[in-house]
C-alpha cells in the first residue's frame, strides 16, 4: 500500500509541476516508461520487504526464547506430583489453591505454592490446639501449642527466604544453599508435628476427630513440600 501511495504522490507532484511549467509554456517532459518500470519494481521490492518483516515478527512472537525454567500447566501436577508420598493429597489441595493467573506454574512455583499451604495448615491447627489448651494439666496440648508454633516458624522462614533470593537472584534464585536451608526447615517442622503426635499418644490425650483431620493433613503437607525440594533437580530436568 506504502508504493501504491507513493506512487499516486509522485503522479501528483508531476502534474502540479506539468501544470506550472505549461502556465510558463515550457512543458516539462514525461519519464521515461523506463524509469516508471524502475519506480514500480522498487516500490514492488519494498512492499515485498515489509511484508517479509511483519511475517517475521509475527513468528517470533510464537518462538520466543522460553524462560530459565519453562513453566508447566496445573494439570501437569499430577505428574509433579508422583514424586510424593501423597499424590492425591498433593494434587487436589494445590489445584484448589492456584489462581486464574498462575494457570502456568514452574516446579520453583509449585515449592512456594506447597509450602504456603502447609503454612496455612499448620496455622489453623495451631489456632484449634489453643482452643482446647484451656487444662493445664494435660501437658500435651500445651507442648502441641509450642510445637506447631515452632514450625510454623520454620515454614515462614523458607518462604521468607524464597521471596528474598526472588528478589536478588531472578530466574536463578533456586541454589544449593537455598534447598538445603528449605530442606532443614522443612525437616525440622515435620520432626515437631511428630513430636506433637508422639506425646497425645503416649499421654492417652484425647482430642476431636476435627484436629486429628488438621494434623493429619498438615503433616502430610509438610511431607509435600520436603519431597518437591529434595526432587527439585529432576523436576526440573522433567519440566524443561
Amino acid at each position: 500500500m506504502e508504493s501504491i501511495n507513493t506512487l499516486k504522490g509522485y503522479d501528483k507532484v508531476s502534474d502540479q509541476e506539468n501544470q506550472i511549467h505549461h502556465h510558463h509554456h515550457s512543458p516539462l517532459p514525461k519519464p521515461s516508461s523506463f524509469s516508471r518500470k524502475t519506480l514500480i519494481a522498487t516500490g514492488s521490492v519494498v512492499s515485498l520487504l515489509l511484508i517479509l518483516s511483519v511475517v517475521a515478527l509475527t513468528a517470533g512472537a510464537f518462538t520466543h526464547s522460553p524462560p530459565h525454567h519453562p513453566p508447566i500447566s496445573s494439570a501437569s501436577l499430577k505428574s509433579l506430583c508422583s514424586v510424593t508420598r501423597y499424590p492425591e493429597t498433593c494434587f487436589n489441595s494445590l489445584s484448589s489453591s492456584l489462581n486464574e493467573s498462575d494457570s502456568k506454574l514452574n516446579p520453583e512455583s509449585i515449592l512456594e505454592l506447597s509450602l504456603r499451604v502447609a503454612a496455612k495448615e499448620i496455622s489453623n491447627l495451631s489456632i484449634s490446639f489453643r482452643s482446647i489448651n484451656d487444662m493445664p494439666e494435660d501437658a500435651a496440648v500445651g507442648d502441641c501449642v509450642k510445637l506447631y508454633t515452632d514450625a510454623l516458624s520454620q515454614l515462614n522462614d523458607s518462604i521468607t527466604e524464597i521471596e528474598r533470593k526472588k528478589k536478588k537472584g531472578g530466574n536463578n534464585w533456586l541454589t544449593e544453599e537455598v534447598v538445603g536451608d528449605v530442606k532443614t526447615w522443612i525437616s525440622a517442622a515435620m520432626t515437631d508435628g511428630e513430636t506433637c503426635s508422639d506425646g497425645i499418644e503416649e499421654m492417652g490425650t484425647i482430642v476431636g476427630n476435627e484436629i486429628k483431620k488438621k494434623m493429619e493433613m498438615a503433616n502430610q503437607m509438610m511431607s509435600i513440600s520436603l519431597a518437591i525440594v529434595s526432587q527439585m533437580k529432576k523436576l526440573l530436568l522433567i519440566f524443561h
